[in-house]
Parts: structure tokens; C-alpha cells; sequence
């Protein structure tokens, strides 16, 4: 990709991070849980309200819903998740994606739950508490995973090598579409290996480390909750799941985490109030706040919670079409703007009007839209309209500018 290096609309590139990732031939549970539970059978990879789950635990467990999806759904099938942020939810979408079946994820309050649901023809559901009833109004018989998995605590049946089973899948299939996520435009399809993508992109770029407790306060079926989710368990950190308000503040004051995800709405509802402004040079270790964002954000608002929660907040844009784009990072950063693009991410501007790539770079243009190239995007399911891909890139619909140092402002049209 020898591109993305010369297109990268910035100048700044954080040390230590590399541009360009491989990304391996592996089924998304085989990284984020296998691999763990092998080198760090003890450590703590999953925790919610107050429950703890080791690193070889977490494997049984997911390996006892995978067992119980295959049981239920044919070679071939589907299986649907709906879950909010809890360690059931993770439970469950890791144990689907771990039996080789195709997965629908709907998270619960999404407007394009329904559309996901639709796309393919469930033989068995999962869900939460939060999920039931998604998956009731849709028609579809759905098992708490609790009672697949055993209480989250607790030990499940395991795989035969103590992993979770995960359903071998060859180099071909690991690129076919598996994972079903609501979309801006619709449900997409995702593969194992653009889900990978994805969240070794976000891990390389922000540099979570092993034994890090990462708090995520979103879904695991959305994009945003199942990249985070993943990047967190392949770099050896604890996903805390907990919900928007006092179950993520509790959560933050008994776990202590250093990075926290949640989109900029739920964060200014976790945490309201003012703070100091924070300017790029904050490189010190501490607790950062990653705030999803899907067009112009208001950057008061960004301070305000940053300040409310005692962190550092680093903006992340992206879409399940194209799982993350451009971020913060947090060795320099600015309020106003959302970042720069995260490894692996070829961006180019592109024509409002026509959506056709414009030759020139970012700094000379007053505005474009960004149109995006990566191993993380969708492989298939975009609706015709803009936003449709243009030979292999994704054009998102977003307007950006830049500045001399080449950060990226999302603007409004």
C-alpha cells in the first residue's frame, strides 16, 4: 500500500505507531480470545458489574455459545445478536462469531436494528436483557446467553485445547461476508478479516498495553463497540462493559480504566459539566476518553466532558461502512479537530457533488469529501446512492478540511 504513506493528509505522524499493518490470517475470536487465554490463562479479560472474568474463562465461555449456536443453526445459516454494553453481550457476539456462522448484530435502541435483522435469515438468537425484546419484535426465538454460557463468572464447557472452539476457517472464508452491522445507509456486511482491521488499526494507534482495563460504554453489535472491543482483548487489556450513566461512573471509579469509549452523546450524558481547555502536547499517561463521532461535533461540548470526566478526549470518526477512520491521538491533539487517519487508511478527497477523487492535496482545497481506502471497509451490502464504493474506495458522505499541519476538520455542507 505503498500510497497510503503518500497521501496521509498529515505531517505529524505519532512515533511509535506504524502506517501501514498486515493484517492476519485468523478468525476474529481466535486474536482476541484464543491467543490471550493460551499466554495469560489468569488475567482479567472481561468485567461488568462487579463480575470478573479471566482470560481462560472468557474462552470456555464463548466456546459454550459456540457449541450452542452450531447445535441450533446449520452450516450455512445465521445467527442474530442483540445486546447492550454487558459481558453477556460480549459473551454472546464473540461465541457467534467464534461458530463459523454468518452473525446479525442489532444493538438495542439502533434505528437500523430492524434492517440488520432483515438482511438474513436467523436460526437462533442471542441476546441480553437489554436484547430480548429486539429480537421478540423481530420474530425471532432468542436464548439469554446466560443460560448458553453459564453465569458470566463461572466456568463454561471450553474447547478441546482450552480456546473457544472457534470453527476453522480458511484463508478464503476469513474475507467472505460474516458480520452484519447497521449501516448509515443500511446493513453491510463485514468479514472476520475487515473486522481485524479495523481494531489492530485502532490498538496500533492508540497503544493500549497488556493488563490496561478499557471501559466501553457501547454496544458490542455496533461497529464502534465491536472494533473497540476487539483492539482492547488483542492487546491483552480488560473490556469493562457498562451502560451510558451510573453503571459507567461506577465502573470508571472501581476499575480505574485508562481508556474509555463511548459515543459523544452517551459520554455528555455520563459525565456533564465544564473543563479546562486541552491542547495538543498532552502526552502523559492517564485516563483518555475515545469519543465516537459521525459528523461535526461542537468542540466546547468535547472540553466540557473531558473536563467532567478527568480525562483526555480523543474525537474517532468513522462508520460501519468503513470501521475507523481518523482519530486523535494523544500525543498531540486539538480541540476543533477530529485527527488524523489511523494506520492502514488511505484517504483521498473527493467531489461533493460527484463523489469522483480530486488530485490535489487536502491543504490546497478549502473543503472535499472524504472517500476512504482500507482493508477495514465492509465487503458488501452498500445501498446504490452516494456513498456507494467507487471502484475500491468507500466515499462516506463526510466533509473535511484541513489545516497546514494537515488535522482534519469535519465541516458541515
Amino acid at each position: 500500500m505503498p500510497k497510503t504513506i503518500a497521501t496521509t493528509p498529515s505531517w505529524y505522524w505519532p512515533e511509535g505507531v506504524p502506517r501501514v499493518l498486515g493484517v492476519p490470517a485468523l478468525a476474529v475470536p481466535v486474536l482476541a480470545v484464543d491467543i490471550a487465554a493460551r499466554r495469560h490463562p489468569g488475567a482479567l479479560a472481561l468485567a461488568a458489574a462487579g463480575t470478573e472474568v479471566p482470560a481462560a474463562s472468557l474462552a470456555s465461555l464463548v466456546a459454550a455459545v459456540a457449541g450452542h449456536v452450531r447445535r441450533s443453526v446449520p452450516d450455512g445459516g445465521a445467527v442474530a445478536v442483540s445486546a447492550g454494553p454487558s459481558a453477556a453481550g460480549l459473551v454472546a457476539v464473540l461465541g457467534a462469531l467464534a461458530s463459523g456462522r454468518a452473525v446479525l448484530l442489532a444493538p438495542p435502541g439502533d434505528r437500523g436494528a430492524s434492517g440488520v435483522l432483515a438482511a438474513g435469515t436467523a436460526g437462533a438468537g442471542l441476546a441480553d436483557a437489554d436484547g430480548m425484546r429486539v429480537l421478540a419484535d423481530a420474530g425471532i426465538d432468542a436464548v439469554d446467553v446466560d443460560a448458553v454460557a453459564g453465569a458470566p463468572g463461572g466456568e463454561g464447557p471450553g474447547g478441546p485445547d482450552g480456546g473457544t472452539g472457534a470453527a476453522p476457517l480458511t484463508a478464503g472464508a476469513l474475507g467472505d461476508a460474516r458480520v452484519c452491522l447497521a449501516g448509515a445507509s443500511g446493513p453491510v456486511w463485514h468479514s472476520h478479516r475487515s473486522v481485524l482491521a479495523g481494531a489492530l488499526a485502532l490498538a496500533a494507534f492508540f497503544g493500549p498495553q497488556p493488563g490496561d482495563r478499557w471501559l466501553l460504554v457501547q454496544s458490542p453489535c455496533s461497529w464502534d463497540g465491536l472494533v473497540t472491543a476487539v483492539a482492547a482483548l488483542a492487546a491483552g487489556a480488560a473490556v469493562v462493559a457498562a451502560g451510558p450513566g451510573a453503571g459507567a461512573t461506577d465502573a470508571a471509579e472501581r476499575y480505574q480504566p485508562t481508556w474509555i469509549s463511548a459515543s459523544l452523546d452517551d459520554a455528555a450524558t455520563t459525565w456533564s459539566g465544564g473543563g479546562g481547555r486541552r491542547r495538543r502536547g498532552q502526552s502523559a499517561t492517564g485516563r483518555w476518553l475515545v469519543t465516537t463521532v459521525d459528523g461535526p461535533f461542537d468542540p466546547d461540548e468535547r472540553r466540557a466532558v473531558g473536563g467532567a470526566a478527568g480525562a483526555g478526549v480523543l474525537t474517532l470518526f468513522g462508520m460501519a461502512e468503513t470501521g475507523p477512520v481518523m482519530a486523535a491521538h494523544p500525543s498531540w491533539y486539538l480541540d476543533e479537530p477530529v485527527g488524523i487517519p489511523l494506520p492502514n487508511m488511505h484517504l483521498l478527497p473527493a467531489d461533493p457533488d460527484t463523489g469522483e477523487p480530486i488530485d490535489v492535496m487536502w491543504e490546497l482545497l478549502d473543503h472535499a469529501m472524504v472517500s476512504v481506502w482500507s482493508p477495514s471497509l465492509a465487503v458488501s451490502g452498500f445501498e446504490p446512492g452516494p456513498g456507494r464504493p467507487a471502484g475500491r474506495r468507500f466515499v462516506t458522505g463526510a466533509l473535511a478540511a484541513s489545516d497546514p499541519n494537515g488535522m482534519l476538520y469535519l465541516v458541515d455542507g
